[in-house]
């Protein structure tokens, strides 16, 4: 019995999984690219946090450089995040 993948709308075989081979891969890699950004925002929030509490510069003007770059990469991490999820629970195929 043959169905459709419910991403890319390929025939497959097996009636028991929704999803293709391919998009099964794509699929894996895009919640291991997930992981992987989580730790990055964990790891920047962390230095964040420790930045605030014992600024490795005693100039402020250095330090608040070092926190709008911590905050910049946050922002960025923060939406590759959102791209990801947004890919992961869209229909689109790959």
């Amino acid at each position: 019995m043959s169905f459709n993948c419910k991403r890319c709308n390929s025939v497959i075989q097996t009636g028991s999984e929704s999803t293709c081979e391919n998009c099964k891969v794509q699929l894996d890699l895009l919640e291991q690219e997930l992981v992987v950004n989580e730790q990055r925002i964990k790891k920047l929030e962390e230095h964040k946090n420790s930045e605030l509490k014992n600024p490795k510069s005693t100039n402020p003007e250095t330090s608040l450089e070092t926190m709008k770059r911590i905050e910049h990469n946050l922002q960025l991490e923060y939406k590759k995040r959102d791209g990801i999820i947004k890919m992961i629970n869209s229909n689109d195929s790959f």
